[in-house]
This record gives structure tokens, C-alpha cells and sequence, in this order.
């Protein structure tokens, strides 16, 4: 489950990142409907999926820090994955509030 994890988390950021190259908006239509289908897919994850995720974005975020010239947009990314995946049942990569 951590492989999967790493890349989801990894894909969704870098979608989330990616450089502009000559669009007026930070997504296009596909970056849009792919963003969405991920969403979608994760409603459905259990709290021991939730916490591998969690697990990927702090140790993306810890590698990111680590770089040599970390990029702030994906610190920022990683810093909040799970918040902006699950919504406030999570702080950053935290869990606030205990599974349903």
C-alpha cells in the first residue's frame, strides 16, 4: 500500500503544481476532470487507507524539505494533502476527528 500512496500523493501534487505553460488557468480541462475522478475514488477510502496517505504526503513533504532547494509550492502541497483530499476531518496530514 505505501507504493501506491507515494505515487497517488506525488501525482495529485504534481498536477496540483505543475508549471503554467502559457494557460490563463492553473488547470486545464483534463488536469480538472482527472483531479476530480482521484476525489471521487478516495471518498470511498477506509481510515487504514487514509493513514497510508497521510503517511505519503508527510514523507513527500519531509523529502521535499530536504531537497536542496525545496519547492514551496509543494511544500505547501504535501503540507496539506489530506485536508484538501478529505476535508476537515484533517488538519494538514492530520486526523482531527475520529473515523466513522
Amino acid at each position: 500500500m505505501r507504493a501506491i500512496a507515494d505515487a497517488l500523493v506525488y501525482a495529485v501534487s504534481y498536477i496540483n503544481c505543475r508549471p503554467l505553460e502559457d494557460h490563463e488557468s492553473r488547470y486545464d480541462d483534463g488536469d480538472v476532470g482527472a483531479l476530480e475522478s482521484i476525489v471521487g475514488f478516495l471518498a470511498n477510502a477506509i481510515p487504514a487507507e487514509q493513514d497510508a496517505l497521510a503517511a505519503a504526503a508527510e514523507r513527500a513533504l519531509s523529502a521535499e524539505l530536504a531537497s536542496p532547494r525545496p519547492r514551496p509550492e509543494f511544500v505547501q502541497d504535501y503540507s496539506r494533502w489530506m485536508h484538501d483530499m478529505f476535508g476537515d476531518e484533517w488538519e494538514g496530514n492530520r486526523r482531527v476527528a475520529a473515523p466513522e
